[in-house]
């Protein structure tokens, strides 16, 4: 089966905007959309603190810790850690499939790409040097002369990244109706219902599903781009 057949089945609709939209910015989740991987984990796994991780991450659904405590009881686990060696682990994070090629097909249209996640800045930092992304806000290791500290800024959390799109549209001199936003989970909810086009990329759950104006199942990222540019 080829991609294109492939997309054809497994992406669903829902209620289009009625309005006609022209995207000149599209808001992109990490994690889960154009990576294969969860950055966090991914770096947990690795390093050997999944399995104390994960206990902070029940904690966490249980509403027992906020998102704030969370990352800084993570971030703690890698403490005295080199900066080198997590970039050596987010180096090799996979690209989802069509990753690369999407975000330059968006490029060629003229289409801003901006990163929004509460992933980690190492990670933002090497997709924006491989793709030419125009920007990223997200959270950030405190290191000091090349060593985790087992401090983090948190920047984006799991309820807030809809409190960031005045300053990102700011940047780009732009409204919310010539903007959209990609992404795979709940935290993209706030924000989908602020933007112009809401595509939820392989969603986790029925809730962002139910958010979103666009809902693509699809193993490549390439499959959002015709819901972008045909409004174009």
């Amino acid at each position: 089966m080829t991609r294109t057949q492939s997309s054809a089945t497994l992406f669903n609709l829902t209620t289009q905007k009625q309005a006609t939209m022209t995207i000149k910015l599209v808001i992109f989740d990490i994690d889960g959309t154009i990576l294969q991987t969860h950055s966090w984990q991914h770096i947990h796994q690795n390093l050997g603190t999944w399995s104390q991780a994960k206990k902070h991450h029940n904690q966490f659904f249980k509403n027992q810790i906020t998102y704030e405590q969370w990352a800084k009881l993570d971030a703690t686990l890698w403490k005295n850690q080199s900066l080198a060696k997590i970039n050596q682990i987010v180096n090799q994070m996979p690209y989802t499939k069509g990753a690369k090629q999407a975000l330059n097909t968006l490029k060629q249209n003229q289409v801003k790409i901006y990163l929004l996640s509460a992933g980690l800045t190492q990670v933002a930092k090497r997709i924006q040097k491989e793709m030419g992304t125009n920007g990223y806000t997200v959270n950030t290791l405190i290191t000091k002369n090349g060593i985790l500290t087992g401090e983090v800024e948190v920047n984006v959390s799991f309820h807030n990244k809809d409190k960031h799109l005045p300053t990102i549209l700011q940047k780009f001199n732009l409204t919310p109706k010539e903007c959209a936003a990609v992404g795979d989970d709940p935290t993209l909810i706030p924000l989908f219902k602020k933007v112009a086009l809401a595509i939820a990329f392989n969603p986790t759950n029925k809730d962002i599903e139910k958010h979103a104006n666009i809902t693509i199942k699809s193993n490549d990222l390439r499959d959002i781009i015709p819901h972008i540019l045909k409004q174009r």
